[in-house]
């Protein structure tokens, strides 16, 4: 099968799709025939090495984390799903033609998506959820702050957020504001004309996905007893105030077994796919560094 790897760290060109063994799933496990997978951020910090002190890869190394795709085979103890399945989940090294899944990461796709859309929804929403629910606690009623809301986790946050009834304010570049409208943000700051420390309102829940500067104007915003959840970097040393009364998180991956809760949120449509552009297999380096260079307006999906 073919797979986009790379040898060793650096920019776009060190991805290289190669010919690689088929995997082959345990009696536990389902092969995938990849029709779609997601990009993440954290693939492009993965090649580049921003992240080897954190991460230790094996060369040559295959990157993914999502996809959309038709089971090919499953393992003998599988009785959940069946060969044709067209599913969609999360799974390890999904950049390629084929890859193997364990049933408890995985959901029939709805039939009102098809495999791009799909492949853009399970780590933005399960993120999402995860920061705003399980860590955050988010209720009906709140104030909430949702940064970079054209992101892929941004936009899956805002219509979440919509759904529990808190109150959505979101930053974004002006190019996305009438997107932030539409996915439900009530208020919307134009993070390039409005700096967050002119901002008079006060926030029960605020999520981070940008980190620096941001996330330390953010800390300032919160009410007595508010919480901050940061996705990107812990900058609590140059906090200017110390608070005793607010909650800080720096939240690592997906929170708890939440995969079931999401995919019922997907099916009755309260999070829908928000997609910036569509790559084929062999422009993997343009879809990296696309999402390098940030911006974005939803998830960048590559097809195969």
């Amino acid at each position: 099968m073919k797979a986009i790897q790379f040898d060793h760290y650096g920019d776009v060109d060190v991805l290289e799709i190669n010919e690689v063994a088929m995997p082959i799933p345990n009696d536990e496990q389902v092969l995938i025939k990849i029709k779609a997978f997601g990009i993440n951020p954290l693939d492009w910090k993965l090649r580049a090495g921003i992240m080897q002190h954190f991460f230790t890869l094996n060369f040559p190394h295959l990157l993914g984390a999502e996809f959309a795709g038709v089971i090919s085979k499953i393992g003998k103890n599988v009785t959940q799903f069946k060969v044709g399945d067209h599913v969609y989940g999360r799974a390890n090294h999904t950049y390629a033609q084929y890859s193997v899944a364990h049933p408890s990461s995985l959901q029939i796709i709805p039939e009102f998506l098809d495999f791009a859309q799909a492949a853009s929804l399970p780590s933005g929403s399960q993120i999402a959820y995860s920061a705003l629910s399980v860590i955050g606690q988010i209720k009906k009623g709140q104030d909430v702050l949702i940064h970079a809301g054209a992101g892929s986790v941004g936009s899956n946050a805002i219509q979440i957020a919509k759904k529990f009834g808190a109150n959505i304010t979101t930053t974004v570049s002006e190019n996305n504001l009438n997107l932030a409208k539409k996915l439900g943000a009530d208020h919307i700051i134009d993070y390039k004309k409005t700096k967050l420390q002119h901002i008079d309102q006060r926030f029960d829940l605020i999520l981070d996905t940008v980190g620096g500067q941001t996330q330390i104007d953010s800390w300032e915003l919160l009410k007595d007893q508010g919480t901050l959840v940061t996705l990107v970097s812990d900058e609590r040393e140059h906090f200017k105030t110390p608070k005793k009364d607010q909650n800080y998180y720096f939240m690592h991956g997906i929170q708890g077994n939440i995969f079931n809760t999401v995919h019922q949120m997907i099916v009755d449509r309260d999070i829908q796919p928000v997609i910036d552009h569509i790559y084929d297999f062999k422009h993997i380096a343009d879809a990296q560094k696309r999402s390098q260079n940030g911006h974005l307006s939803g998830k960048i999906v590559v097809t195969i």
